[in-house]
């Protein structure tokens, strides 16, 4: 599964955590809106009961209350309360007309705890308590009535029915109970209003956090990208480049220092191994030469078929194969230090690889290799031709050499407006797939290579791809199967402008 991005996953985290707090100071904030809520009709109910003491008499009184109740609340609200007066072994005295069927109040719900701080008070007294006082529950009327005073201590509950829902508080003087009910109705609109604007409004906050997560992530790994923008085109030949940034963020800062140290030791440690690879071979040069004449000087004054002629022979082919390993050395010094210098004419490219191909025929012939060539004529390109006939020749080279007896080789050229496309293909085993990705590494050489079977440095593909990248070219493996290998060389048919003046 592919990977999250780091700084979506900073907006899904931002979001998630905002989210988290959000959806708690929510459910808390619904939480203590609803018990206070609760409690305010609780306050309603002790104050309707405390200020109407109408109760306490006949059925005459019920009605009385009930209508003073009406008054104080108004005709279009006189569904909202509902009264019951019962004593405390469940004989109803009064039952208001809408008092819900469903809702049924026993002897459980009219026992209650004597309250000791009303012990010893009268029935009725002039004021009710201290909390009381202030109350919504018909205030401003009957201020000076005179007030209840209940024995006690109250019981309020929640009873739930069809329709909706009601707080019910149960007051009591010593065997008769006042149940007094407020539907809970418009309190579940409040409440659910308040929740539907929450859940409404909590995507857009999640949405409005997400993008701020994601603004300031992009803020912060804008450095980053700067930073990886520089080691995507840091190449051999670009080690001098350095990550510029202000000096405002100071962990970003002391990052970007730490890698420009780094890519400064870099480079440091290259230019001394490029310059060490180019003084070696070119010191290397004249000795061989030196030994390569004497040993050439030496062969020819041994007597024909000695073993003296053969140690010879021998000699001048590993000092031949170390003038080749060092001549490409030297090449490959010059390419990381910078551009080959190319001395470029114009020639015909059909004509001199036809001359190159029958080269290599020689060198095929002894494995009975046959040649097949695709060369229309007449295509003309700019190039250092002996450098690209190194180039080419070292592909030709492996063809052969890895090839199998009385195998086969074919050559196509193709050339267009914009580019030339040179392919050559082989039998043969085929390259591993394990040895594909390292083929033009350095010193690389395949498993046939490496048990001594096939001759060879490991630098003629390395060196090769240097050469073609000098004239604006790629070289790869084009595809590689067991009977079948491939590979494909394109030139430019014009020299980058870059590339005209080298």
């Amino acid at each position: 599964m592919k990977p999250i991005p780091f700084r979506l996953r900073i907006a899904f985290l931002s979001a998630a955590i905002s989210g988290s707090v959000l959806l708690t100071f929510g459910a808390t904030g619904w939480f203590l809106l609803h018990r206070e809520r609760v409690a305010a009709l609780d306050r309603e109910l002790r104050a309707l009961a405390y200020r109407h003491p109408g109760w306490m008499g006949g059925r005459a009184n019920f009605e009385r209350l009930a209508s003073a109740i009406e008054f104080v609340f108004g005709e279009d609200r006189k569904d909202q309360l509902i009264l019951l007066v019962a004593d405390v072994s469940g004989e109803v005295r009064y039952r208001s007309p809408n008092w819900p069927e469903e809702l049924a109040i026993g002897p459980a719900e009219l026992r209650l705890a004597d309250d000791p701080s009303t012990a010893g008070s009268r029935r009725l007294v002039g004021r009710g308590p201290p909390w009381a006082e202030g109350t919504s529950g018909g205030s401003g009327r009957g201020a000076n009535a005179p007030v209840a005073a209940f024995s006690k201590v109250p019981r309020f509950r929640t009873f739930r029915t069809a329709a909706t829902h009601w707080r019910v508080g149960v007051l009591g003087e010593g065997n008769d109970r006042l149940v007094i009910g407020l539907n809970g109705a418009e309190l579940d609109r409040e409440l659910s209003r308040m929740r539907n604007a929450f859940l409404i409004a909590l995507p857009f906050a999640l949405l409005t956090i997400g993008g701020g997560g994601w603004w300031v992530a992009g803020r912060a790994l804008r450095p980053l990208r700067r930073i990886s923008q520089v080691a995507e085109g840091m190449t051999a030949r670009g080690l001098d480049q350095r990550i510029t940034w202000s000096a405002e963020d100071a962990e970003i800062a002391r990052l970007i220092r730490v890698l420009n140290g780094m890519m400064d030791r870099l480079q440091t440690s290259f230019q001394q191994a490029t310059r060490f690879s180019a003084d070696a071979s070119h010191e290397l040069k004249t000795p061989l030469a030196v030994m390569q004449g004497e040993i050439e000087a030496a062969l020819q004054a041994a007597a024909p078929g000695s073993r003296e002629q053969q140690a010879f022979v021998e000699l001048l082919e590993q000092t031949q194969r170390l003038k080749t390993i060092t001549r490409s050395l030297l090449l490959l010094a010059q390419a990381d230090a910078g551009p080959l210098p190319l001395t470029r004419s114009r020639l015909d490219l059909s004509s001199v690889l036809n001359e190159l191909i029958e080269d290599t025929e020689i060198l095929a012939a002894d494995q009975n290799i046959r040649i097949e060539r695709q060369l229309p004529p007449g295509l003309s390109l700019d190039a250092d031709w002996p450098l690209l006939r190194q180039a080419v020749g070292n592909v030709l080279q492996n063809a052969v050499r890895y090839n199998e007896p009385g195998g086969w080789i074919r050559v196509s050229l193709e050339g267009s407006d914009r580019e030339v496309v040179l392919e050559v293909c082989n039998g043969g085993p085929g390259i591993p797939e394990a040895d594909q990705a390292r083929l033009f590494d350095r010193f690389f050489r395949g498993a046939a290579a490496r048990s001594g079977t096939i001759e060879g440095t490991g630098l003629g593909l390395s060196l090769a791809r240097e050469i073609v990248r000098a004239h604006g070219g790629t070289l790869h493996l084009k595809e590689s199967r067991p009977g079948h290998t491939c590979f494909r060389l394109v030139l430019p048919a014009t020299p980058p402008a870059h590339l005209h003046s080298s």
